[in-house]
């Protein structure tokens, strides 16, 4: 079974505060990955496909997830040139707030308290995803409010994200035991699930041979292809998802430099090394260094996973 990075909440929560919440934009080499808290994840502008454990689905805006710990996952924007990326809005719930909610449930009155909270204890415990289509920008609402309060407001309206929280549960959870029904496209690129495979095979001697076949074209016509749609080589994608992950294994393990080039199926370290400078402008060891000293850039890369410190 292929083990994904897992995003730690180590470096992403406030001490007061029972979220964190990003803007992010995901591109065509995204990185596959799972977490120790539970995302909720909501699209708002473009449309794309969606990696959810072992489940493909496509998404357009107005699209919610709900991501347990454990599940890995990827977005993937349907334009492969980068022209119409895909915008999402994480909202990221630390690992401890059932516990914290059942130890002081916060300032909602007593009577009636339970049945507000039950829905948000409820997803903090799911096991497995789930989809929520919006009707009328109800869930936009609530995630701009929830948004606004966590990054511009005052301490001490911190208090007021829980209410919001008890309000979106109740919204969403009701989805969980319905499956998504993904919208229907004609025009679906079949390279979605060559990079997706790639996506999830990097650690592995991907020939492209053996990619060409995913399409049932010769290699020739792969290369031509793939490089028409997407704007770069087969290697060059390939390479650059290995180094993403670099990344991600740099900043989350302690994993030294040799075991991080193998990991991502890279043998020889002079190769890695020059690789690795290519993408991010310094070395490996600079990179990890300069991410565990800047906490804002370690929560920038945990909500996008594609953090690159030119």
């Amino acid at each position: 079974m292929e083990v994904f990075p897992v995003f730690t909440g180590e470096y992403l929560f406030d001490s007061c505060s029972p979220l964190h919440m990003l803007l992010t934009q995901e591109t065509v080499t995204s990185v596959r990955h799972q977490h120790d808290f539970v995302e909720i994840a909501y699209v708002i502008q473009g449309e794309g496909i969606h990696l959810a454990g072992g489940d493909t689905m496509q998404v357009r805006p107005g699209d919610l997830f709900v991501i347990p710990p454990g599940v890995s996952h990827v977005f993937h924007p349907k334009d492969l040139t980068g022209a119409d990326p895909l915008w999402l809005f994480n909202c990221m719930l630390r690992p401890e707030l059932g516990a914290m909610l059942r130890a002081r449930p916060g300032t909602l009155p007593e009577a009636g308290l339970q049945d507000k909270l039950q829905p948000l204890l409820q997803l903090l415990e799911v096991k497995q995803w789930f989809g929520y289509r919006e009707r009328s920008r109800e869930v936009s609402r609530l995630l701009s409010r929830l948004h606004r309060i966590q990054a511009y407001g005052p301490p001490e309206d911190q208090q007021l994200l829980c209410p919001l929280l008890y309000e979106l549960a109740a919204l969403i959870m009701p989805a969980a035991s319905v499956p998504f029904a993904p919208q229907p496209a004609d025009d679906y690129d079949p390279l979605h699930d060559v990079i997706l495979y790639m996506i999830s095979n990097f650690r592995e001697r991907i020939t492209l041979q053996e990619i060409s076949r995913q399409i049932a074209v010769s290699s020739r016509q792969f290369q031509r292809l793939f490089k028409s749609k997407t704007g770069r080589s087969y290697i060059q994608m390939l390479q650059e998802i290995r180094m993403k992950y670099s990344c991600i294994l740099l900043a989350f393990t302690k994993l030294g430099i040799q075991s991080v080039a193998l990991e991502v199926g890279i043998y020889d370290m002079k190769y890695f090394y020059r690789l690795f400078r290519e993408y991010s402008g310094m070395t490996p060891a600079t990179y990890r260094s300069r991410l565990h000293s800047d906490n804002d850039s370690a929560k920038e890369m945990m909500g996008s996973a594609e953090y690159c410190p030119r």
